[in-house]
């Protein structure tokens, strides 16, 4: 199936575009998978790692005030019943490392219960960093790079198979549409010259094409007597032509033969 063929190769081409594009975007919006070390992230029942991209001028702000994030921006010193504390602060302390830098933006992971972790996000907002979560299968790991030269070997893959197809449909396809170029020729010419038929169908071709305006001079002349100057000089529209289209005293439908560029 020649569309799902398209949709296919549309589909992988487009994903290894956006990888290109990514590589060229700054941390908060780039594939980080390449950056940061596999070693470095700790995902298990109740801890998660996740990293926060912020300007190099606030990373000493940041370092100064992340262990303090609490389920209690406020700073209750309450306590619930049971003599466990209502306020529970949700970050590892210590656990913030710079990962990488780029430009004036720096990278910095850091380890917090996973269950608060949109609240960890919430308050980070706050402090005008951006939080991302980078999720990484272990015991299967491939770094951005390995991933996107797969997607590039099957894209072309896909794209020698498509080819393969229009190779060897083209012929019949091409037949069809030559078909139906002829058949409209046929209709167009005995609504603009009338019954009975009286008109000869050709394939023209200028060797070069500087000389397709001298070949139209020629027709015009030849077909004037078909045409109208009023029509050929309109300013206004008309119902029926469309007013890009230019109006020839002969039915004139264009074949686009350059299928041969890379």
């Amino acid at each position: 199936n020649i569309v799902k063929k398209m949709m296919d190769y549309s589909n992988i081409a487009h994903a290894v575009t956006q990888y290109e594009r990514s590589l060229k975007a700054n941390l908060t919006v780039r594939d980080l998978t390449d950056i940061v070390d596999v070693d470095d992230i700790i995902e298990s029942e109740f801890l998660t790692t996740l990293f926060v991209v912020c300007n190099k001028q606030q990373e000493k702000d940041w370092e100064a005030v992340y262990e303090s994030f609490s389920t209690d921006p406020e700073r209750s010193a309450s306590e619930s019943q049971g003599g466990r504390p209502s306020v529970i602060e949700y970050v590892v302390p210590g656990s913030l490392k710079r990962v990488s830098e780029e430009g004036d933006q720096c990278l910095l992971c850091v380890t917090l219960l996973k269950s608060f972790k949109e609240l960890f996000k919430q308050e980070a907002s706050k402090h005008h960093v951006t939080v991302r979560e980078v999720k990484i299968d272990k015991e299967n790991y491939k770094s951005g790079n390995e991933k996107y030269q797969e997607m590039k070997k099957e894209m072309k893959e896909k794209q020698s198979k498509l080819f393969q197809w229009c190779q060897a449909n083209f012929t019949e396809v091409f037949v069809a549409w030559t078909h139906l170029k002829c058949l409209r020729v046929h209709v167009e010419s005995i609504l603009r010259f009338g019954l009975p038929p009286e008109f000869v169908a050709a394939v023209l071709k200028p060797v070069k094409i500087s000389q397709e305006k001298k070949l139209r001079e020629a027709l015009e002349i030849n077909f004037e007597e078909h045409g109208s100057v009023h029509m050929q000089d309109m300013q206004e529209d008309v119902p029926g032509f469309a007013s890009t289209e230019k109006f020839y005293p002969y039915v004139f439908l264009e074949m686009d033969l350059n299928y041969c560029k890379d």
